[in-house]
Order: C-alpha cells, then sequence, then structure tokens
C-alpha cells in the first residue's frame, strides 16, 4: 500500500477518458457456503469479445484502490476483477486473515469464468498478501486458471507471522489494519510513534508477549490465535497447497522476489515446493536487489537503503508481468528477461545470469569455521577452543537502535553485546555468491532454547560493510519447523542454520566476510527466555539467570558460489 501516489496517477490518467471503461464496484458473490464476497470489474468499452481476466484476491480493501487495479488491467487488454477477501467492504462475515482464502478461491474463480465478459482465461497476480492468496488459489486449482503471477508472496507460518518460527511484533500492527474496518487503517497502520511505544513498553515491562494487545489497550482474538500455532502445523497447512498438492500444479507460473524482500522466505518456499514435488513445473523465477515495496512498484526503485542499485537491475514490473499475461493468455512472446527458468541479477556485476535450475547457480562451496580470535577461518584451529556469550535477560538499557533499519552499504556495523562478530582475511581473489548461506553451530547452553540472530557482510577495502544475510531462527526448530525439540543444558547441541536469504553478489579481491552471531533480544519479536515453555507466555521472571552461550569451533557456515572456467 505504499506505492499509492503511483496508483493514483494511473487512476487519473485511465480517468481523463473514464468513457472507455465500465466499473462495477460493489458486486456481491456469494458462495455455496453462504458467505459473501465482494467484486468490482472493469472493462474497456471499446472490447465486444469476451477476454481473459486478470484477478487479484486482496485483503487491502478500498474502493478506489480497487478501482484503479481493476482498470489497469481493463487498460492493457483484458478485463479486471478485483475480489475483496472473506469479511472486508460488503461480505457481512468476519474478517480472519489468511483463513478462508484457500476455500473461496476456486468458487470466485468458477464464478468469474461463467461471466459474459470471460473467455474461459483467468490470470492472477499481486504482492505481499496477494502473493499468498494466489498460492492459496492453487490448492485446489480450478481449470480456469492459466496463470499466477506472485509476487514478494507471503510464506504463511513460513515468513508471517513469525520467521523460522519467531513471532514480530509488527504482526499486531497488521492485523489491526485490515481488521478494524471493512477496508483498510492507514491511520492506524502508520501511527508509528504509537506502535513504537506500544513495543517499548511491552520490552521494558517484561511481561510475555501475549501481553502486547492488552498493552496496546485492544485484545486481540487474531493475535491470540496465531500464538497457539508457533510451528507450521496444520492450522497454517490448510491454508495453501502441502505436498502432493503441488504435484497437480500444472499451470505457468511467474515468481518475483527480492534479496531484500522481508516475504523472499515464503516466495522461495513455494518456489521450491512446486519444484520439489512438480519435476516438470513449468515455473519462472525472478530476483534480484529489491525489497519488500520494490518488487511491487510499477518499476523496481535505483536505490534501496543506501545501495545504488546496478543500471541493468531496474525492471519494469507491471510491464514484464502484462507481458506474462499476453504470453500465457494470448500466445504472445515470452518476455525478454527470461531467458531460462532462473533469472538473476548478480550485485556488483552489473549483468543479470539465466539458469535451468536453482542448482545450477552454484557449482562449489567456501567453507569457515567459526574460529578463536573471532576468525573465520577455513579450517579448524583450536579444537579445545570456545567462543562465548552471556545474555542478561533483565538488562534492558539497550533499546538505543533497535528501530533502526539495517541499511544494505554502511560504514558502521550495528552490533551489540548480545552479538559476536568473526571475520576471514581479505579473499584473494574475486567470488561470486550465488545462494543461500547455510552451517551448523556446535552449542553448549545452559538454557532449553534460544532464538538466534545471524548476518553476514563483505566488508569491503573501502571499509564498507554491505549487508549479504539478515536471519532469525528458534533453535529449537532448526531441525523440524513443525515439531520443537528442546535443547539439554549443558550438553553438545548442534544447531542447523538453514532457510537463510537467498542472494546473488560479486565479492571483490581483497574484501572480508563478516558473520555475525547473537541472541536475538530486542523488541521487534517475542523474547525467548529459554524455559522450555511456550515462549509467548514466559516473563522477564523466567530469565533471572543469564543465557550463557559457547560456541565451538567446528562450527562452520557454508558460502554457495560460482567458479567460472
Amino acid at each position: 500500500m505504499k506505492y499509492t501516489s503511483a496508483l493514483m496517477l494511473s487512476f487519473i490518467l485511465l480517468t481523463a477518458s473514464a468513457q472507455k471503461y465500465t466499473v462495477s464496484d460493489s458486486i456481491l458473490i456469494t458462495l455455496k457456503n453462504g458467505a459473501t464476497l465482494t467484486a468490482t470489474v472493469c472493462w474497456n468499452n471499446a472490447d465486444t469479445i469476451p477476454l481473459p481476466v486478470i484477478l487479484m484476491f486482496n485483503i487491502y480493501a478500498s474502493p478506489q484502490i480497487n478501482k484503479i487495479y481493476a482498470s489497469i488491467a481493463a487498460s492493457k487488454g483484458y478485463v479486471g476483477v478485483v475480489v475483496n477477501t472473506r469479511g472486508k467492504r460488503l461480505s457481512r462475515q468476519i474478517i480472519e486473515p489468511f483463513e478462508h482464502d484457500a476455500e473461496d478461491a476456486y468458487e470466485i474463480i468458477d464464478w468469474i469464468s461463467k461471466q459474459s465478459w470471460c473467455n474461459g482465461k483467468v490470470g492472477m497476480y499481486g504482492a505481499s498478501y496477494l502473493g499468498f492468496s494466489q498460492w492459496a488459489s492453487v490448492k485446489k486449482l480450478h481449470p480456469a486458471l492459466k496463470t499466477i503471477v506472485p509476487q514478494a508472496a507471503v510464506g504463511v507460518g513460513i515468513d508471517f507471522p513469525m520467521q523460522n518460527n519467531v513471532f514480530s511484533s509488527y504482526m499486531l500492527q497488521w492485523i489491526h489494519y485490515v481488521t478494524n474496518s471493512k477496508t483498510i487503517d492507514p491511520v492506524d497502520f502508520g501511527n508509528t510513534r504509537h506502535w513504537d511505544s506500544v513495543y517499548k513498553i511491552w520490552y521494558l515491562s517484561g511481561r510475555p508477549f501475549n501481553s502486547l494487545d492488552t498493552i496496546d489497550s485492544r485484545p486481540n482474538e487474531i493475535f491470540q490465535r496465531w500464538l497457539k500455532h508457533p510451528g507450521y502445523d496444520d492450522y497454517w497447512k490448510k491454508m495453501t497447497p502441502q505436498n502432493i498438492e503441488y504435484a497437480n500444479i500444472n499451470i505457468p507460473i511467474l515468481t518475483i522476489t527480492g534479496y531484500y524482500d522481508a516475504d523472499q522466505l515464503g516466495a522461495m518456499y513455494y518456489f521450491k515446493q512446486h519444484t520439489t514435488f512438480n519435476k516438470n513445473a513449468n515455473h519462472y523465477l525472478i530476483i534480484g536487489p529489491y525489497d519488500h515495496d520494490g518488487v511491487q512498484s510499477p518499476s523496481t526503485p535505483s536505490k534501496i537503503l543506501g545501495y545504488q542499485t546496478d543500471t541493468l537491475a531496474g525492471i519494469k514490473i507491471y510491464n514484464l508481468i502484462f507481458n506474462w499475461f499476453n504470453y500465457t493468455l494470448k500466445d504472445s512472446a515470452r518476455p525478454a528477461l527470461l531467458q531460462n527458468k532462473i533469472n538473476y541479477q548478480v550485485m556488483g556485476a552489473n549483468k543479470w545470469e539465466h539458469k535451468s535450475s536453482l542448482s545450477e547457480m552454484n557449482n562449489d562451496s567456501l567453507t569457515f569455521f567459526l574460529s578463536d580470535n573471532k576468525v573465520l577461518s577455513d579450517s579448524i584451529k583450536k579444537k579445545n577452543y570456545y567462543s562465548s556469550l552471556t545474555v542478561n535477560y533483565d538488562d534492558r538499557s539497550d533499546t538505543a537502535n533497535m528501530d533502526k533499519e539495517i541499511q544494505i552499504t554502511d560504514s558502521i556495523l550495528y552490533i551489540n553485546k548480545n552479538m559476536l562478530v568473526f571475520a576471514t582475511v581479505p579473499l584473494k581473489q574475486d567470488i561470486e555468491m550465488n545462494g543461500s548461506m547455510y552451517g551448523n553451530i556446535h552449542a553448549m547452553l545452559n538454557k532449553k532454547d534460544a532464538d538466534l540472530n545471524l548476518q553476514l557482510y563483505e566488508l569491503t577495502p573501502d571499509g564498507k560493510y554491505f549487508l549479504l544475510n539478515n536471519n532469525v531462527l528458534r533453535a529449537s526448530y532448526t531441525k523440524d519447523n513443525n515439531r520443537r525439540i528442546l535443547l539439554k543444558p549443558g550438553k553438545n547441541e548442534f544447531i542447523p542454520i538453514s532457510n537463510t536469504f537467498f542472494i546473488s553478489k560479486l565479492i571483490k579481491k581483497n574484501s572480508k566476510l563478516v558473520f555475525v552471531i547473537g541472541v536475538n533480544k530486542n523488541y521487534n519479536y517475542q523474547i525467548n527466555y529459554g524455559t522450555g515453555k511456550d515462549v509467548s507466555i514466559e516473563t522477564i521472571s523466567d530469565g533471572n539467570i543469564p543465557l550463557t552461550l559457547k560456541i565451538y569451533p567446528d562450527s562452520f557456515i557454508k558460502i554457495p558460489i560460482l567458479l567460472r572456467k
């Protein structure tokens, strides 16, 4: 919703010749179970034959925004349809985000396919929640749905409302944004002073995370419901395809995400699941140096979080999407950028690469051990050595930089006393990092659990830190994101590093790689005090004994690289 100005400009241009279009913005679709949904439909009056339909299944209900999106599709030679999710606008049901979209989508598409203005073909696109709703729509695939284009797709239960099983404070803010009214509540959502105050009051009070809604003075049923599902269990799984259901998805799909997209983990999860269970998946991927907003803008921005992107990185998202629709729905040529299934921009090299699979992106890896003297070493130096970290959960004097957004490029490495920093020696040659960092942490804790923050940087010869990876994970869920496996205090544990952000970057000779590992203790996420109880009910009194973390030198990270012949 941050690109309203660009959408408004589109709407102004379209309404300048409003006589060209017919818009119906209060259509009620009644489902077999009695639920109703609100639809907005727009078509060009010059079109006299049925056309393919472009559908957006949207929780962000706004009559004006609905008209804009529908009109954009109509201006591109399609019938535009926006359907708001159950409970929004004229729908009489309560609003329960994510829960009913998979159930409702089939009937929505069935209704569309039977309208006189539809030629029997439907395509979908949209970002964030609208990326999720497309995946929900293919859980039971309707014959009329011919393609989807999920952008920055929320991986519900994967990267929102929790990342790697760690719930975020932001989830409550977002819930109010979409449930306060039948439309949206941008005033409440944009009141950063209020929300920062709520998060900070909670953090300083030491109260349990499940009290966040009462601290906000608005107890929230959805918030409490989500907290009861910290694992990727059946509650989340029923919302999107699972296992064999991916094998039945035989339509062309274009996934668009970014290296700094907050929902990249979700987008890549769907891509990997589909291509794993369907070996013949007709699924294309575009990924580059974009954040969550950039992936859903009409054109990708040239600068994000302090980083000036390569000149070739810029793409016109809307043009690409509708060229894809022309390709899949009207038998036009495939968009030129899609030279293979995997299309990725190599940061720092000013080029795009095109591979047939993710595995072709790299052919080797660099292994670095968390050695003594905080060195990332290519071998284990001292087997009887360990790095140690002590975290005092009672200490709440560390709020200074918690609201600071990490920049992609910065001359300062913002760390705190709950973190350890390891660095390599200067690299002897250029390397091309392609893929996701992974590894294994050999550790000993005095607690049954901990939430870790892992960051990876390139430290350039001129002293700039370039962010390559920033991840949060819960140790007890690293082996199985559905089943919690508690650690044994005082015993050797191996904590896998997986499900990290995906990136492609040319890392220059004489740069260093810097790895930061720490305990995630801030007001942006729930705090895991390590008792083994439900983290959402733990309080500061559960953390009266500081956490001690020992990291042994056979702990390692692996950096996937492409060696060119």
